[in-house]
């Protein structure tokens, strides 16, 4: 099962923990963008939340598949080439500027 085939946010949470190897809790209960999927995928729309990991662990079910970096936004956004997701980066730090304001 895949994040976009379920809408139980806790199920996702697990999926997390169990696929990637983080513990997440969500940062704000609502979305911080949504946008159409890409055209090479099925027709729908993505819902981001800005997650907080509260736990990284070390030994994870999918390490083969998937390459962890921590960084900053600037950097973030510097690496990831995709305009919906530099977005969904400035969202992410706006609202968090705003929550601390």
């Amino acid at each position: 099962m895949t994040p976009h085939q379920t809408t139980d946010t806790e199920h996702l949470l697990r999926l997390f923990a169990a696929d990637l190897g983080l513990g997440c809790s969500f940062r704000f209960p609502d979305p911080i963008d949504e946008f159409p999927t890409s055209r090479n995928e099925e027709p729908g729309r993505i819902r981001a939340y800005l997650l907080r990991v509260d736990v990284e662990y070390s030994i994870w079910g999918r390490s083969e598949e998937f390459r962890r970096r921590w960084c900053l936004s600037d950097e973030a956004q510097l690496r990831v080439r995709r305009k919906p997701i530099q977005r969904l980066i400035d969202n992410a730090v706006r609202k968090l500027e705003k929550s601390r304001a």
